[in-house]
């Protein structure tokens, strides 16, 4: 359980396999956006299982998921690092 997000490894009995699910709510107020990748890095499991997150992050990785021109591309740099580095692809 961290700050912006829970996380728990879930098993599917009778397939006899595991992933992680981590549940997110990213911070809304700016102050607090550069703490939740740092999270994100701590919470990755080991590259070699499977990982699912799900949630709000509350932040953007592309300029086009904004639908104004006010972007803060330091925070989405850190945050694209964050994804790129924990090995996510959305889908």
């Amino acid at each position: 359980i961290g700050e912006f997000a829970i996380t728990a490894k879930v098993t599917l009995l009778r397939q006899y396999k595991s992933f992680w699910l981590t549940i997110v709510y990213g911070p809304a107020d700016d102050a607090r956006k550069n703490a939740f990748p740092v999270e994100l890095a701590r919470t990755a499991p080991p590259p070699t299982d499977p990982w699912l997150i799900n949630g709000d992050f509350n932040l953007i990785y592309e300029a086009r998921d904004k639908n104004n021109l006010l972007l803060n591309r330091r925070i989405m740099g850190k945050f694209r690092r964050a994804i790129d580095n924990a090995g996510l692809k959305e889908i």
